[in-house]
């Protein structure tokens, strides 16, 4: 198995999507380009921000090959290979080895759900096991409705999982995170993803995150890890507080699709979300994008 120690800002890619519904494979570049112009670490491919849930095994596959073709190298890429047939994980796992990502990752199954750390832990070994070369990322995110206590997985999981990296730790609980950060004599990478309490995780001890808004505003959280170091507090509340803003501008729009309008902050055009998600008219699109560049530029 590789060996990968996760550090930075990694960012969880908005999936570009034309005016017919379709991929835009040709934006995938222009996203790339400004992740590593930003001083983003890397892409979190197909997950929750990239829809992955809502597209196909193929278009999966054919987003997982562009970001790899256009990312040269420069981003550490994660693919997110969960699905709610194992048989479609284990292709898309098999592919990430094929192409070379640096680690792979799933959700839970979100209709049959474990319901025990050792159920989870069965899933995952099953998992972890169609890619075995590459380190396995379990996604604890508050969205899958598996609730389950991290630290008791991680300890279950220590083992009887060869080649567990650690977690995506999408959740509120602070508590439970710095839990997991010292499980098994912290041997295992957590990594941050809720944006909004970016400087709660700073203070625990967090060093590598993953998260949607680091596509249009990495910028903020730079400042904000800077001055945490520094110890320059006011700084870390002035620019916490515009995150904060930001993240209250998607939850009242619709999450995601209030994300991809965000996106043309930086000039890439990711297009509408896929149904059952809210679908913004293109006037509430760049009214969207308008507040959160004054929010940025403030």
């Amino acid at each position: 198995m590789r060996q990968l120690k996760l550090a930075g800002l990694i960012a969880a890619p908005f999936t570009p999507f034309d005016e017919r519904g379709e991929v835009n494979y040709a934006m995938i570049e222009k996203q790339a380009a400004a992740l590593i112009a930003d001083g983003v670490k890397g892409a979190y491919v197909c997950g929750t921000t990239g829809e992955g849930i809502s597209c196909s095994v193929d278009e999966r596959i054919r987003i997982m090959e562009a970001w790899k073709t256009v990312s040269q190298g420069k981003l550490i890429l994660i693919a997110h290979t969960g699905a709610l047939s194992l048989k479609d994980a284990a292709v898309l796992s098999r592919k990430a080895v094929e192409l070379e990502y640096d680690a792979f990752s799933v959700i839970p199954t979100t209709f049959f759900k474990p319901g025990t750390e050792a159920a989870l832990v069965d899933y995952c070994a099953e998992v972890a096991a169609f890619a075995p070369e590459l380190p396995f990322y379990y996604y604890h995110t508050m969205n899958s409705g598996v609730n389950l206590w991290m630290p008791r997985f991680l300890e279950l999981a220590d083992g009887r999982i060869p080649n567990l990296g650690g977690i995506k730790f999408n959740h509120h609980n602070l508590y439970e995170y710095q839990n997991c950060l010292h499980v098994c004599g912290g041997k295992y990478d957590i990594v941050f993803g809720v944006d909004e309490f970016f400087a709660g995780a700073l203070a625990l001890g967090a060093k590598a995150f993953i998260g949607s808004t680091y596509n249009y505003s990495a910028c903020l959280y730079q400042k904000v890890w800077k001055a945490f170091d520094a110890g320059d507090w006011q700084t870390v509340a002035v620019n916490m507080r515009k995150i904060c803003r930001g993240v209250d501008l998607l939850n009242a729009n619709g999450g995601i699709p209030a994300g991809k309008s965000m996106m043309l902050v930086k000039g890439i055009e990711c297009g509408k979300a896929r149904l059952p998600l809210k679908q913004l008219g293109d006037a509430e699109r760049r009214s969207i994008a308008d507040a959160m560049r004054n929010i940025i530029g403030e």
